[in-house]
């Protein structure tokens, strides 16, 4: 692995934490989205589920372009 894999998949962790506390965590929005309320655990861990896989697919996708 090189440097640019290790920060992808550093990045990809971070957001997928990030948008699993937003989603759960409504007082750590913005004003303007805080009266939405908090979602379920379920769908919260969906939600960082997906940003993580699409960070997955752009290290794969890295990896098919530096030729390895």
């Amino acid at each position: 692995m090189d440097v640019a894999q290790v920060l992808i998949a550093i990045v990809g962790m971070s957001a997928s934490v990030t948008t699993y506390c937003l989603m759960r965590f409504p007082h750590m929005r913005r004003d303007r989205f805080k009266p939405y309320g908090a979602f379920s655990v379920l769908v919260s861990c969906l939600g960082a589920l997906a940003v993580l896989c699409l960070c997955l697919l752009v290290l794969i996708a890295h990896n098919a372009w530096q030729g390895r």
